[in-house]
């Protein structure tokens, strides 16, 4: 089980917009584990929750 959402991811693509950002994250396998909406000045915070 992970620990947080981030855990499992094995790639993460971003779709860019002007003022909304879309993070979408993939297993292993290329299955969907994460979907989020992320306000253009929260998604570096978001990216430092990720594991090293």
């Amino acid at each position: 089980m992970a620990k947080n959402d981030f855990d499992e991811l094995m790639s993460v693509s971003i779709d860019i917009g002007k003022d909304v950002f879309h993070l979408v994250g993939f297993d292993l396998d290329g299955q969907l584990v994460r979907r989020k909406k992320f306000k253009r000045l929260a998604l570096v915070a978001s990216f430092e929750q990720l594991p090293r």
